[in-house]
């Protein structure tokens, strides 16, 4: 009887046991996701392929990951360390020149010219669609203002980048081994007078030639760009893709193997990427070139035979037209910052402002991104801090180029003096700003002039948004035509703030998920 007593309460025992084990939450390992087997930083453009590639790689049982970036950044990021296992950019040359850890292994993927979208009409006019211009021809033709342009700026990105040096090369007889002596810096000039839009990537570039499409004449991009935009319902007039006779440097979009280790889940992904079935399937869809010649094409890239230039092969004359570009030869420059100075920015947030702007004085040092960044000669800056009201603008000029350490110091001696104090009068701001961008091209008409909004809150003083768009619409209407750059911090009105950059023929950056000073230097790009 003590016997079968004690199974009982024992039995009973168990049983609260496995009825209290029910009622705890599940404690077994949560799966943690497995790293991906390649790290790529790629190529901007190359967001709309991503998907295809991820599939491709999946299908051969890889798991990648792709990151993107500018070509210089690019550059700077692999030689500061960051740790990927190869990277994708669109050309391979200047990658290949200024990358002091070399890549262990390159294969072209697929292709794209870097080609000139040309209105129809205005193709016709020019005589364009009989017969391809040279070079020197377009640069006449911009000379003669019967031509302007979108290009991207080539310190950002590759398609701005290889047309400058197309440019360059062309009107130098150059087919390759170009040197500084040999560029034409007054025709190179005349050549960027034409470029009505900036921008920092090609993929925005054909977005916002969109938008401004009834006042330029045409873009600078890839052909297969090119060929996707003819496909938007929003273009008014179809683009003749045009390549000039004396040649063209296309982007050859190399995968460049940086790890060892990982050299085996290389060669399977190029296996994959260079397939028949992908090579015809989403190389073809997206109009780039493939990498074998005997893979078809798309019907509507052209197999004319185009002359192929070769982009410079010694660093320092891609670093010298490069640094002319931005200093002397491009349209000069006026950027009117509004600085969120309100009580909200108090602590680390107006510590990042700082930093930021730092960057743009030249306190990162001389890297290859940050020698382009930086306030430039011939650019004035205007900095307006606002918080109940928009303060006193406070301006900057490095147009003397005897004075530019002196103007930078100045610059950051004003940023660290700033003080967080009030509410925040968003549309006030934007009101002075436009204002002043008036002004500014009322005395220098050829000016390129941009806006950059920093806020991290809502508006709650001053000019109510519906006020301030009633202001711009009628601002533009009489022909202020000012690009606004929004950057997204904090707890700002993504909607309201993403509304006027697209009024604006702007562009929304998100400066929550990434760091200020990023921000900062990619809106460079658009300046």
């Amino acid at each position: 009887m003590v016997n079968f007593l004690r199974r009982g309460i024992a039995l009973l025992g168990l049983l609260a046991l496995l009825g209290g084990c029910s009622k705890q939450p599940d404690s077994s390992p949560v799966p943690v996701s497995k790293p991906p087997d390649l790290r790529i930083l790629a190529g901007s453009e190359l967001k709309d392929l991503a998907p295809d590639i991820e599939d491709a790689a999946r299908k051969s049982g890889l798991n990648v990951q792709l990151v993107y970036s500018g070509t210089l950044d690019m550059v700077d990021r692999i030689n500061g360390g960051e740790p990927f296992d190869a990277i994708l950019p669109p050309n391979g040359a200047y990658p290949m020149l200024a990358l002091t850890r070399k890549p262990l292994a390159r294969e072209k993927l697929f292709y794209s010219r870097v080609a000139l979208g040309v209105k129809a009409s205005k193709a016709r006019e020019l005589g364009w669609d009989k017969q391809s211009p040279t070079w020197t021809d377009i640069v006449q033709a911009v000379k003669n203002h019967k031509f302007v342009f979108g290009m991207t700026n080539p310190t950002s990105s590759n398609t701005g980048m290889s047309a400058l040096f197309a440019v360059a090369s062309a009107i130098a007889h150059k087919t390759d081994d170009l040197s500084v002596d040999e560029v034409d810096r007054e025709k190179l000039t005349t050549f960027l007078t034409g470029q009505k839009l900036t921008a920092g990537s090609s993929g925005w570039l054909a977005d916002a030639y969109v938008q401004g499409q009834a006042r330029l004449d045409g873009l600078v991009n890839y052909e297969a760009v090119l060929l996707r935009l003819n496909e938007q319902p929003g273009l008014q007039e179809p683009l003749t893709v045009i390549y000039p006779r004396d040649g063209v440097i296309s982007a050859d979009y190399p995968l460049m193997l940086l790890s060892e280790a990982k050299r085996a889940a290389y060669e399977r992904l190029v296996a994959a990427l260079r397939s028949d079935s992908f090579q015809a399937g989403p190389v073809a869809r997206m109009y780039l070139r493939p990498s074998d010649p005997n893979v078809t094409r798309s019907p509507k890239l052209p197999g004319d035979a185009v002359a192929e230039l070769s982009f410079p092969n010694r660093l320092e004359v891609i670093d010298a037209v490069l640094a002319a570009y931005q200093s002397e030869l491009r349209r000069p420059a006026t950027s009117i910052y509004l600085l969120d100075v309100s009580g909200s920015m108090r602590g680390t947030r107006i510590d990042q402002v700082e930093h930021a702007l730092g960057i743009l004085t030249g306190s990162e040092g001389n890297s290859v991104t940050a020698r382009f960044v930086r306030f430039q000669r011939r650019e004035r800056v205007v900095l307006v801090p606002f918080s109940s009201v928009p303060h006193e603008p406070a301006q900057f000029s490095f147009e003397a180029a005897q004075a530019e350490a002196q103007t930078y110091q100045a610059l950051r001696d004003y940023t660290h003096a700033l003080s967080v104090n009030g509410g925040t009068a968003i549309y006030s701001a934007l009101d002075t700003a436009y204002t002043l961008a008036a002004q500014e091209l009322a005395r220098a008409p050829d000016r390129v002039v941009t806006v950059v909004l920093l806020t991290d809150g809502e508006n709650n003083k001053g000019m109510s948004y519906d006020e301030f768009r009633s202001r711009l619409q009628e601002r533009r209407a009489n022909g202020l035509d000012v690009r606004t750059f929004p950057i997204l911090f904090g707890e700002a009105s993504s909607e309201e703030l993403e509304e006027i950059a697209r009024l604006t023929g702007g562009r929304a950056f998100d400066g929550r998920n990434t760091s200020l000073g990023s921000v900062f230097k990619e809106i460079r790009g658009y300046q």
